[in-house]
């Protein structure tokens, strides 16, 4: 619970502590379906005066980060507007331990990391902000430790202090893995690296899971390509978390078959806990592919306030769809995962399990998609990122699945998102939303958000907070409307509901692209003649310069002889 609990704040209120204009509050209502709702009158309200509950307005503001021209200058890039607004009713100062996570991992790492890998170094990293937020005893001994360091005996103990903290929390295989880094990173650089994360000065759980979240993105960043199986975007992870908490007043369990760092299970836990009715308690589970990743997933999962989540390790490629008595048969109310795409199966596969059909040898996309569908419960809804092509595969085999899960009602929705949002992969993804069979389908909603975006590098792109709402949005409207016996009527070149008929018709091709036509955004208006003489400009100058490029270099390899 917000210990805003109760507080009471008006416009002019949210302004002031958000540190903006009080018109921009305004255009925040107008612009914004989800910006809290005034409550009914208070009497702690003066007249005719309107009020918000701050704890609402704190969770709305906690996802609109401050642009970089409007941060003062001891806010880190990533503050939001409600970090200001939480600071300002006395809450604890978000920033400082910020800024020592994004020194240790960035401009400071090549001091600290002696001869670890960047990998390692920033799992030894991680684990120190882990340490810090959710083992506040054990922390406090190894701060005490680190602060007399001076003594020759102090390296190693300190290095056994940190591993026997995190065997209290993750585990022996976690402990060793501790203990064989900090041989070559060093007592020393533990200790330095201790000290500066705990002169940040008190900061609560929810800090540090973003600061950890902050160290997980520069791990992203450093790897690349080899990151590739650890991280999932987080514009799918929005998409997904708010997608899967429709209609979850009454889920009990939360899983995710491909853990990954638990960054796509932790933000459908916290979206499922918030619609819940009444508040309950909710399993969450993972496997992951060995124990690295399944540390990194649990501290995330106990950072995000989930401390007892079950995890196993699992494979690539399930072998079998839901076979009997294995941890993976298991059933939930709620599974949401981004498994590896097109990977090759390491075994056999098991032909007795499969609902659909065996998946072929070669692509284990629909092992994952069948996997998926028989880990719901009855009533239970999954969300899986799928490369686009398992969309409209011609492989006769993934046709033959992809038409059966159709006909059982096991699919419900597809969503495409656009391409640059993973950093292993440039390639465009789509979101499955599955559900557990039916037995019969009468249509599928087609969401085609592969256009939205904005680059955020040369080649990542990120989606807005309004541009998730509005994916959201569209499959709200259509699940209210078939539940209230009405056509849904989708919007212009963003989504459609297309009949089991013309699937049958189109050979089952599931692809958002191919289903819904490009017609005017849904942000678009119409065109200004001055508009379109002003991009003509544009266009026309940019030719130009183009041709002049083309002449420089044209002559420049004249010179060479070319």
């Amino acid at each position: 619970m917000s210990d805003l609990e109760g507080v009471l704040v008006t416009r002019a209120d949210i302004a002031r502590f958000a540190g903006v204009k009080r018109p921009a509050v305004t255009n925040w209502e107008r612009r914004h379906p989800d910006f809290p709702r005034p409550l009914e009158r208070s009497v702690d309200a003066p007249s005719g005066t309107e009020v918000f509950s701050a704890a609402e307005v704190l969770a709305w503001l906690a996802q609109r980060t401050i642009p970089a021209n409007a941060r003062q200058s001891d806010e880190p890039a990533g503050t939001t507007y409600g970090d200001r607004f939480r600071v300002s009713l006395g809450g604890t100062r978000s920033g400082a331990l910020f800024k020592a996570v994004d020194l240790l991992s960035g401009q400071q790492a090549e001091r600290f990391r002696g001869e670890l890998s960047h990998a390692e170094y920033l799992t030894v990293l991680l684990t120190l902000v882990y340490l810090r937020g959710c083992r506040p005893e054990e922390w406090r001994r190894i701060v005490a430790e680190a602060s007399r360091y001076q003594f020759p005996h102090s390296g190693e103990l300190l290095v056994r202090f940190v591993a026997s903290a995190v065997r209290a929390g993750l585990g022996a295989v976690h402990e060793q893995l501790v203990l064989a880094l900090s041989q070559n990173l060093g007592g020393a650089r533990v200790a330095d690296m201790v000290r500066l994360l705990d002169d940040t000065g008190p900061a609560d759980r929810a800090e540090h899971a973003k600061g950890f979240e902050r160290v997980l993105a520069r791990y992203s960043e450093l790897l690349g390509k080899r990151a590739g199986d650890f991280f999932t975007p987080r514009a799918a992870v929005h998409v997904i978390a708010r997608l899967i908490a429709e209609g979850a007043r009454h889920v009990h369990s939360v899983h995710d078959p491909f853990v990954r760092a638990g960054e796509l299970v932790s933000a459908a836990w916290d979206a499922v806990d918030a619609a819940q009715q009444p508040p309950g308690r909710i399993e969450v589970s993972g496997a992951g592919t060995g124990e690295h990743p399944l540390a990194l997933a649990g501290m995330n999962l106990a950072l995000h306030g989930i401390p007892e989540a079950e995890l196993w390790t699992g494979d690539t490629a399930p072998s079998a769809g839901g076979g009997p008595s294995h941890l993976d048969a298991r059933t939930f109310d709620r599974v949401v995962t981004n498994p590896p795409f097109n990977a090759k199966f390491d075994r056999p596969v098991d032909e007795r399990y499969w609902r659909y059909g065996p998946p072929p040898r070669h692509n284990a996309n629909f092992a994952w998609l069948q996997h998926v569908v028989a880990s719901l419960r009855p009533d239970g809804r999954a969300a899986v990122i799928m490369p686009d092509i398992a969309a409209f595969s011609a492989n006769p085999s993934e046709r033959r699945i992809r038409a059966g899960m159709v006909e059982d009602g096991a699919v419900e929705a597809l969503i495409a998102l656009p391409a640059q949002l993973f950093a292993s992969t440039g390639i465009s993804v789509t979101v499955w939303l599955l559900r557990h069979p039916t037995g019969s389908c009468d249509e599928i909603l087609f969401v085609d958000a592969s256009q939205f975006g904005s680059l955020t590098t040369r080649v990542r792109r990120e989606l807005s907070p309004d541009e998730v709402r509005l994916v959201h949005e569209e499959h709200r409207t259509w699940t209210a409307a078939r539940a209230d016996g009405r056509a849904f009527k989708g919007t212009d070149g963003l989504s459609r509901v297309v009949s089991i008929e013309q699937l049958r018709e189109m050979d089952y091709t599931l692809s958002p692209a191919f289903h819904v036509p490009r017609g005017k955004r849904a942000d678009t208006r119409p065109a200004d003649q001055a508009d379109l003489a002003t991009l003509a400009g544009h266009l026309a100058e940019t030719h130009a310069r183009t041709r002049e490029a083309d002449a420089a270099v044209e002559e420049l390899l004249r010179r060479y002889g070319l």
